[in-house]
């Protein structure tokens, strides 16, 4: 069985134990109380939109080791994206210590990895590299080598 959630997971492009919380919330999804429901609607739409504006800023050939700043500038500039990103935190997107920011934005950096495949950049000591801003949605974010899509690779070896 753990085979096949790593297989499973790994097809969706999500770590095993985000894709066995996303089972277990689906099967008592019914029975859960309707803002939880809310809740769970638009984070997993959150998630999504996040790893379409990564995608495309990837593919567009924008990508650089501040790729997560990228994708979290872009979409706060998108107004339907910001709007559920504030909904799902429950305060304004640039407000500080808001509880809900904190998860939210690790997982979201996360996806926003998962969804180029890109790795962490790493110091002499073999840990990530962290950049530290202050004035956005987060408050520090891990530089990513990110390759360029398969077909931007295609079209420099011919």
């Amino acid at each position: 069985m753990a085979d096949l959630i790593k297989s499973l997971s790994s097809e969706a492009g999500i770590d095993p134990s985000a894709f066995m919380q996303r089972a277990l919330e689906r099967a008592v999804y019914e029975h859960l109380p309707a803002d939880r429901r809310r809740e769970i609607d638009n984070t997993t739409a959150l998630y999504e939109m996040a790893q379409t504006v990564a995608r495309e800023i990837r593919d567009a050939g924008k990508a650089d080791e501040h790729f997560t700043l990228t994708v979290f500038r872009a979409m706060m500039a998108i107004p339907n994206i910001r709007a559920l990103y504030e909904e799902v935190i429950g305060v304004d997107a640039y407000a500080d210590k808001a509880p809900g920011k904190m998860p939210l934005n690790m997982y979201l950096g996360w996806y926003i990895k998962k969804a180029v495949g890109a790795e962490p950049l790493l110091d002499d000591a073999g840990t990530p590299r962290r950049e530290y801003v202050t004035g956005e949605p987060i408050k520090s974010y891990t530089l990513l080598a990110v390759e360029p899509p398969v077909a931007a690779v295609i079209v420099r070896a011919s």
